[in-house]
């Protein structure tokens, strides 16, 4: 049956990845199928991750309470609420995100939601005041009055607020959520009329201040004025100078002379040239020409007389009568012509000296005028300075009453940049939580955290928890699954039909089929575990106990002398044993002792535990395991585990077969393998494995093919 199951292990080792220490492979993960069977063996993690998530959000629903959400909707319109006429050029930059969104920053600012808090007294309500809640969840709120914390609260508030600002658009939808619906909407509202009563004050405070700028710097100008205006009025008094005069008479007189003088110097300058003209035009009847115009028909005359008398005298010679008389004729009018120029001439004279001495006067005249003139411009000169600074002071208030009058018009005008399009009422429904899509979900996520968790503890338990895994993995022959019970050493006398006590007369035959010597002498079997609390003992003890009970000779030893594992079980603490008869202190008949239950015969560890190993190592033991192999059918070494001592590995190796215990769901598969190796490097006769502390509630719905005789179906054939 042995060489039946190692090759049975052999050809499931072709489907499995190689483990080069023991030449075997771990086996494949599984199907479909497997995947339920992994469900149903770790249900309960499913159930409790799955159970979980959805507990922790109904009791978070329960203590957040049903949020009611209040919308109100406000259009940022700065363009429509400028005054007529003062639109700037980029409008653009009027409405642009940036500045949209700045005035989302302003209704959720912090003042803005102290002042929120204030009107709405939130500081009232615990949901707002953590100071408040603290009292109220410790019980210490009655009769305890407490100061709030502004900023706390403030806090809370902007928490509660919120502002949305579509893409390319200047919408604001302001919303406030809260457990009282009237409350979100009387807030959301608040929110909104604080936002425009602060943009309303703030223009009115720029309008304002402007004005307080401009009356005040009036006030000066005007104080400036009427300084400028009284000391203008004493300049003028002390200078004798009548109010509204623009120039002194002395500087009329001097512009008049020198009107004079220049009317002056133009007329002895026509004098002069018809004076010098007659000078030089050469000859009497040129200066008279110059001189006496009038007497022109004269010398006409005079000219015509001339020609005929030289014509008479080419013609008749110069005793001509006519001739004669014509040259007396000429005489006379030569010489009334002379006449004539030389009274002109003296005339010019005299009125070139007449203009020379006018223009002479008149210059004198206009040089004191002008001396006069500058003498009384250096007195009215502070005069005339504080006229221009008069004028320039009443220039400049009449241009801040007209700034003051257009402030004035601007504020009668102003309105906010911003405006309520719809007002928040209060919502019917909660917004939040919406408890039946959070429990739906958490319901999901436990489900899914549930497998996840499934999957990572699959995947991190390395231990055991079939025979096939066992033998999957190790490569040995799962002999026996034995179930933990109440009282596993007395069941296979008390219930002889259970399944535990199935388990072990399965064990029983299959390690009498291996592991005997040819002579047909008794069998020594040797029971080990990788680690302690495997349960090697108890099935130790119930073997031998089952083997007595169907009458084999059977003999016990306890060979775990570091710590005796007989002891309890059979009184046996300080009874000579094992070690003394390898010492030579005791003979084999007087250590073997007595089950007081059954025909088992037993040997403690004994009372040698300080040089074991040497015990152990002496040719003694093996002439001791001869002997016992010829006054018993089965020996049943109890070993110690295979990490523990060195002794577990010469016990082990001594014995005609060993059977190695491995935990049920607890030992790693990493120290099953080690403790393998272990034996096997000592020659050890590793027959195969029992699972050992099986929890039978659990196995029976793992799904394993060894599970199948847990199932309620067979209690027909076990009976405790």
């Amino acid at each position: 049956m042995l060489l039946f199951f190692k090759k049975e292990a052999l050809a499931l080792s072709l489907t499995l990845l190689p483990h080069p220490e023991l030449g075997i492979w771990p086996a494949k993960p599984g199907g479909l199928t497997e995947q339920f069977l992994l469900l149903r063996r770790r249900w309960l993690t499913l159930a409790l991750a799955a159970l979980l998530l959805p507990s922790v959000a109904w009791v978070v629903l329960a203590m957040v309470g049903p949020q009611y959400t209040a919308i109100g909707i406000m259009l940022y319109d700065p363009v429509g609420a400028a005054p007529p006429g003062d639109l700037p050029t980029d409008l653009g930059a009027l409405v642009s995100d940036s500045v949209v969104t700045s005035q989302a920053a302003i209704i959720t600012s912090l003042p803005a939601a102290r002042e929120l808090a204030a009107r709405l007294d939130l500081a009232d309500d615990p949901a707002f005041n953590p100071a408040l809640r603290r009292h109220v969840w410790t019980g210490l709120f009655s009769g305890r009055a407490r100061k709030p914390d502004p900023d706390a609260v403030a806090d809370k508030v902007r928490a509660a607020l919120s502002i949305t600002v579509p893409p390319d658009s200047d919408v604001l939808t302001v919303a406030f959520t809260s457990a009282d619906p009237d409350l979100s909407a009387a807030a959301a509202n608040m929110a909104m009329q604080i936002y425009l009563e602060q943009e309303r004050d703030q223009a009115f405070a720029d309008v304002s201040g402007a004005e307080t700028w401009l009356g005040g710097h009036e006030t000066v100008l005007e104080a400036q004025l009427d300084a400028t205006e009284t000391a203008l009025a004493q300049a003028r008094a002390a200078a004798g100078i009548v109010s509204g005069e623009q120039v002194s008479i002395t500087t009329e007189t001097a512009s008049r002379l020198a009107g004079s003088l220049v009317d002056a110097k133009a007329q002895l300058a026509m004098a002069q040239a018809r004076l010098a003209a007659a000078g030089t035009a050469g000859g009497a009847d040129a200066a008279g020409a110059q001189i006496a115009p009038d007497v022109q028909p004269l010398r006409n005359q005079a000219a015509e007389l001339a020609g005929q008398i030289g014509a008479l005298a080419g013609q008749y010679g110069g005793s001509y009568p006519a001739l004669v008389s014509d040259r007396a004729q000429l005489a006379a009018i030569n010489a009334a012509l002379a006449d004539e120029t030389g009274r002109e001439l003296a005339s010019a004279r005299a009125d070139v000296a007449a203009d020379q001495a006018q223009v002479t006067s008149l210059s004198a005249s206009v040089e004191a005028a002008r001396e006069k003139s500058e003498a009384q411009d250096a007195e009215t000169a502070p005069i005339r300075a504080l006229e221009q600074k008069e004028s320039a002071q009443k220039a400049m208030l009449q241009n801040m009453q007209m700034q003051a009058d257009q402030l004035a018009q601007q504020a009668a005008l102003t309105k906010t940049d911003a405006r309520i399009l719809s007002a928040a009422a209060p919502p019917l429904d909660a917004g939040t939580p919406k408890r039946g899509q959070i429990l739906g979900a958490s319901g999901v996520l436990g489900i899914c955290l549930g497998l996840l968790l499934v999957q990572l503890s699959e995947h991190l338990d390395t231990s055991f928890a079939s025979g096939g895994a066992l033998r999957a993995a190790t490569g040995l022959c799962c002999l026996a699954v034995v179930p933990e019970i109440k009282y596993p050493l007395t069941a296979p006398l008390v219930a002889p039909l259970s399944l535990f006590s199935e388990q072990l007369r399965a064990l029983r035959t299959a390690l009498m089929m291996e592991g005997g010597p040819p002579d047909g002498a008794g069998r020594v079997i040797a029971v080990t575990a990788a680690r302690p609390s495997e349960g090697k003992t108890t099935l130790s003890i119930a073997l031998a106990r089952a083997l007595a009970a169907s009458g084999v000779n059977v003999l016990a030893v306890d060979g775990d002398v570091r710590q005796p594992s007989f002891d309890a079980a059979f009184a046996t603490a300080g009874a000579a044993g094992l070690t003394d008869v390898l010492a030579g202190l005791s003979v084999l008949d007087d250590v073997i002792l007595k089950d007081d239950r059954t025909s088992l015969d037993i040997i403690a560890a004994g009372t040698q535990t300080a040089d074991a190993i040497s015990l152990f190592l002496s040719p003694v033991l093996p002439l001791l395991l001869a002997q016992l192999r010829g006054r018993y059918e089965v020996v049943i070494l109890d070993v110690p585990p295979a990490f523990a001592l060195a002794e577990a590995r010469i016990l082990a190796r001594l014995a005609d077969a060993a059977l190695l215990c491995v935990r049920w769901g607890k030992t790693p598969s990493r120290v099953v393998l080690a403790a393998i190796l272990m034996l096997r490097d000592a020659q050890v006769n590793l027959v195969g494995a029992a699972l050992t502390r099986v929890n039978p509630r659990r196995h029976r719905h793992s799904g394993y093919a060894d599970a199948e005789m847990y199932q309620p179906r067979y209690g027909g054939y076990f009976r405790r």
